[in-house]
């Protein structure tokens, strides 16, 4: 007698009728039903990846979460310190000035005039540390650097078009510098 996942035992009548085919949406081989494991909550009562499929996505899970897994409680400790180092903010006098602690070393978080719509836009320094030392100690300076490229031509491409050119242009030409490694901030946008 031979076995059919989707129907249970074979019968010696039912040999002589076509195998159902079904395609993987993971690997998009169609392959027959004896491929796929059962689903009951499925339409045709099979799972939509093949067993092949299906094998190498929980290598690739338990092998994760192995690695997890085996970190030591030491590393785990270590690494959760560091990162609570790195979020932890320290305010000075003044409220828009303060100094980050990044895995214990102070790195000081300069802010300029509260009403200045291109260096220092009061919608960016809610929380208190602007939205660009945020972006830095979060995705590096690299990362930010290429943000500020790609934001400078933003705001050239679209200056005509929004009602404050001159606003977008110096936006842009702010962009431009921190992009190449100055930080307009600290000399008032000059």
């Amino acid at each position: 007698m031979n076995f059919d996942d989707t129907r249970g035992p074979r019968t010696p009548d039912d040999t002589d009728k076509p195998r159902v085919m079904k395609t993987c949406t993971k690997c998009k081989q169609t392959k027959e039903s004896s491929g796929f494991n059962r689903r009951r909550s499925a339409d045709d009562g099979l799972q939509s990846w093949c067993r092949v499929c299906t094998t190498e996505a929980a290598r690739v899970y338990n092998k994760r979460k192995k690695s997890k897994a085996n970190r030591s409680a030491a590393q785990k400790r270590r690494w959760e310190k560091e990162k609570a180092e790195e979020q932890q903010v320290v305010p000075n006098e003044n409220p828009f000035d303060e100094t980050l602690i990044v895995n214990g070393e102070p790195v000081p978080v300069v802010h300029t005039s509260a009403a200045d719509p291109v260096n220092s836009p009061d919608h960016y320094r809610t929380g208190g540390i602007e939205c660009i030392d945020a972006m830095v100690q979060v995705f590096g300076e690299e990362a930010v650097r290429t943000y500020a490229r790609i934001n400078a031509f933003k705001y050239i491409w679209r200056h005509q078009y929004k009602g404050k050119p001159e606003e977008d242009l110096a936006k842009a030409a702010w962009y431009t510098r921190f992009a190449n490694g100055e930080d307009p901030r600290k000399d008032g946008g000059q």
